[in-house]
């Protein structure tokens, strides 16, 4: 169950206690000290956010609703056979500008062949991510197939060729996915919100993971259990390096150095 805002409170509070202070201070990992006063805290903007944004305002603004065609609790509290409108689903179920231009600049810093997405929605997460990278492959899977229908058709009218979307479930679509290709340089995950899943899908792609791929999951402190897999998640012993930037997390597989967990302010926290 999601937490209401008593509960992100707290947890907000935990996190700002324990957080190391912007502009790096305090981090003694040389790759995370490059990688968050580069990366992740240079927060700046790229003409190619616009069109992106321009895309999200149009559904913000879009008083047409769309029939929900398969269960959806985990992305906006809809169910199969519910009219939702395009405005909230934008709202509530796509990643906010400041985690998309972070997912831009990760892609575009290690150029990731083999790119993976649970939870497409309306695709703006899915644009920010193959747009970093035009020479990678992205395949992202959406569950919903009104909502999938809506990303697709956006991916053609702005002409994004390194797209490859799917509408099924994670549980079918990932295996079939992984068995398909040779390994996953980035995976985002965003489209289930349940801590026993996300461990579950986790576990589908970790043998496909190498030294240099990252994955990022988002929402950790949704709920409970979320908080609770990603704890999971930081300990498995594959993971080198876990960075905790509130909202989301970044797990890294690199060899050669010693396990460590940040916690690291970005964006609005």
């Amino acid at each position: 169950m999601r937490k209401g805002a008593l509960g992100i409170l707290m947890s907000y509070l935990h996190f700002r206690k324990k957080c190391l202070p912007k502009g790096g201070y305090g981090i003694h990992s040389p790759f995370v000290f490059d990688l968050y006063t580069t990366t992740i805290e240079n927060d700046s903007r790229e003409s190619v956010f616009e069109s992106i944004e321009v895309y999200r305002k149009e559904l913000l603004g879009c008083d047409i609703g769309i029939i929900r065609k398969s269960i959806a609790e985990s992305l906006n509290g809809g169910f199969r056979g519910e009219l939702v409108k395009l405005s909230r689903i934008a709202r509530t179920a796509s990643v906010p500008p400041h985690l998309g231009r972070l997912l831009y600049r990760i892609v575009n810093r290690f150029k990731p062949n083999v790119m993976l997405e649970l939870g497409t929605s309306v695709g703006i997460s899915s644009m920010y991510i193959a747009k970093a990278n035009p020479q990678g492959v992205l395949y992202t899977i959406e569950g919903d197939e009104a909502v999938f229908g809506i990303a697709q058709k956006r991916f053609d009218t702005m002409n994004i060729t390194n797209i490859k979307p799917i509408c099924g479930i994670f549980e079918t679509e990932l295996p079939s996915i992984a068995r398909e290709v040779p390994g996953f340089d980035f995976v985002f995950i965003d489209g289930d919100h349940n801590g026993t899943k996300l461990l579950q899908y986790f576990n589908v792609i970790l043998p496909k993971l190498n030294e240099n791929s990252v994955v990022v999951v988002d929402d950790i402190r949704w709920s409970n259990d979320m908080e609770d897999a990603w704890r999971e998640l930081k300990a498995n012993r594959q993971v080198s390096v876990s960075i905790d930037l509130f909202r989301c997390g970044v797990l890294f597989f690199r060899k050669g150095i010693a396990k460590q967990n940040f916690m690291l302010r970005y964006g609005p926290f």
